[in-house]
């Protein structure tokens, strides 16, 4: 599991950083992202997903 840190965003935002972020919810998934990348949601969920640096 990924330690989360303050570091968060939701989906659509640019990423604060790059990084490996995880998915905070029921579910648990992780995506690599590059710094301003808009952040994804997962397997077409429709609302915000909040993710976790």
């Amino acid at each position: 599991m990924i330690p989360c840190t303050s570091l968060s965003a939701a989906t659509g935002v640019p990423c604060p950083q790059s990084g490996i972020w995880e998915s905070v919810g029921n579910f648990k998934t992780t995506v690599t992202m590059l710094k301003g990348e808009p952040m994804p949601d997962y397997c077409g969920l429709n609302g915000i997903l909040n993710w976790g640096l």
